[in-house]
């Protein structure tokens, strides 16, 4: 691990680059057993680099501009609504002598609510950009700790320290203010957790026997809930950040224990970089999986959470399973060409189309994740703005053989009622125009050919092409058709169109030699994108030329 800013030792960030990446040399053991690694991290060769949370917009772009940085880690955020400081803690003037509850809003916006939870933040619009110039990087955020945060019922009003009419630190009695979020602990996401692009985690209890059913993955009472405040569904995903084991700052074999969705984001985050590290074996000469792609896969193969099928607030997509994420690289890698992960480039006016069998009796199963521009960021001063946060409105749907269209997963965010009734309701179907991930299932699919379909509302950002990713499962493996141009066709003066049958998903390249027995094959424009199973490409043509030939070379 490389520490760049020059900052003291700090429990909760060695605690946090221990799960990402430690090497696990402290061996834990009872009597005469040992069981193994106490402090082993989720990618224990991983190359960290370090640094606090000053600055760090610019830092990350720097990052990612000079050092390549694929995944990043934040496991921080605002501080908001109620929380309980230790004796000698520092706010403004006041300095505190006991345990001390302090409510960390703003009485001139909300008396009661903390107007930064579920908060689409400049600094989350600036992350939603960084992401969007730069589409092979995936941050990974905690979605914070504030869902229990909150003095115990029946004890209000308590003594409590807050801002005053002038923004500064202020004692109160005698006030009484809601517990952080809405009715059910909705609405307490961190606001630099609300982020489009970025992957939100939650934290549940441990599973020491794995996973067995739905019921059985309890939400830590700290986790954050979502909906963000234009509705959309977060955390992303959940997992393990109770009593956590890590390594901590007294000495080279110092470990403890905390809880938190800064522990639950580490384990997620460096679970991915093994998933990037197995592709690249199955896949040594291929281009690096869009960001889109990388958690398109988190959210696809994570395992059902919560009482109801589909996604909710609390445990989003449901729990990470890595093991169903690798799984599905490998099945990519030997049972298919791009037959269960696709990144695709949709255009203007254009549309995604392929077909697709399922694979026994089997759920057919389809995500798509896209790295969307960023929105429009909300002032502080508007509590809950419900102003929607999505650029590029793209709509999944998969038709059945018989014709029935089938929609992805939608909620109902409740954001004019804000109750737990609505927000806690299984999620339906239909049109999602709020998130930049939807799912499509047929729990039950019927023999026959399906038909995978993404389309765009409107026209896209600045009539710039957008990349999809689409993970699928439940569907039977594609034989890649043979590479053949079928016959040019002069399509003006100066043009002829090539057409191939193509594999959607794939890339690929057309280059021409005016010989056959000397020069070399030169590209002509950029690489092709297939969005359907027939590519249609035109190249320009030159008539007075005695030959020219073409082919078309695929693009790993």
């Amino acid at each position: 691990m490389t520490q760049v800013d020059p900052v003291a030792l700090n429990s909760h960030s060695t605690g946090v680059a221990g799960i990402l990446g430690g090497a696990g040399s402290l061996i834990f053991s009872s009597g005469t057993n040992i069981l193994g690694p106490l402090t082993h991290g989720m990618a224990n060769q991983a190359k960290i680099r370090a640094r606090d949370y000053n600055s760090h917009i610019t830092e990350t772009r720097a990052e990612v501009g000079t050092n390549g940085a694929r995944l990043s880690n934040h496991s921080y955020g605002y501080r908001s609504g109620w929380e309980v400081v230790p004796p000698g803690s520092i706010l403004g003037s006041i300095t505190t002598t006991s345990n001390t509850y302090v409510w960390f809003g703003y009485p001139t916006i909300s008396a009661n609510e903390d107007p930064k939870f579920g908060l689409y933040s400049t600094d989350t619009a600036e992350f939603d950009n960084t992401s969007y110039t730069n589409l092979f990087y995936l941050t990974v955020w905690s979605a914070g700790n504030d869902l229990s945060n909150a003095p115990p019922v029946g004890s209000q009003p308590v003594a409590h320290i807050s801002y005053d009419n002038n923004f500064n630190f202020a004692w109160f009695t005698g006030v009484t203010r809601n517990a952080d979020g809405d009715a059910g602990g909705y609405d307490t996401m961190s606001a630099m957790a609300t982020a489009k692009n970025c992957l939100t985690v939650g934290a549940v209890y441990d599973l020491p026997n794995g996973y067995s059913n739905a019921a059985g993955v309890v939400l830590a009472p700290f986790s954050s809930c979502g909906p963000t405040d234009d509705g959309r569904i977060k955390p992303d995903v959940v997992a393990n950040g109770v009593s956590v084991v890590m390594p901590s700052i007294n000495s080279n074999t110092d470990w403890q224990i905390q809880s938190g969705t800064s522990m639950s984001a580490p384990s997620v985050t460096g679970t991915i970089d093994l998933l990037v590290q197995r592709r690249s074996k199955l896949h040594t000469n291929a281009s690096p999986l869009l960001a889109s792609t990388l958690k398109a896969l988190v959210l696809h193969t994570a395992d059902e959470c919560g009482t109801n099928p589909g996604p909710d607030l609390r445990f989003g997509w449901g729990l990470m399973n890595a093991v169903s994420a690798v799984t599905l690289i490998g099945q990519n890698a030997t049972n298919g060409w791009k037959s269960f992960i696709k990144e695709v480039l949709l255009t203007t006016n254009s549309f995604i189309e392929f077909p697709i069998e399922r694979a026994g009796t089997n759920a057919l199963k389809v995500t798509i994740c896209w790295t969307d521009p960023s929105g429009t960021a909300d002032s502080l001063g508007v509590l809950d703005s419900p102003t929607p946060k999505l650029v590029n409105d793209l709509d999944l749907r998969i038709i059945t053989p018989s014709g029935t269209t089938n929609f992805p997963w939608v909620l109902n965010a409740d954001l004019t009622n804000k109750s737990s009734a609505a927000r806690s309701a299984a999620a339906t179907t239909g049109d999602n125009s709020r998130d930049n991930v939807e799912q499509a299932f047929i729990a039950s699919p019927t023999t026959g050919t399906y038909t995978v379909r993404v389309t765009n509302k409107g026209t896209l950002q600045n009539n710039n092409p957008q990349w999809v990713s689409i993970t699928l499962s439940g569907n039977a493996a594609t034989a890649k058709p043979p590479l053949v141009i079928q016959q040019p066709a002069l399509t003006a003066t100066n043009k002829i169109a090539l057409r191939w049958p193509s594999v959607v998903g794939q890339r690929y390249q057309i280059e021409f030699n005016d010989s056959l027995t000397s020069g070399s094959w030169s590209n002509i424009g950029p690489e092709v994108s297939a969005r359907l199973t027939n590519v249609i490409s035109e190249v320009t043509y030159n008539a007075s030329q005695t030959q020219r030939f073409y082919r078309i070379r695929e693009v790993e």
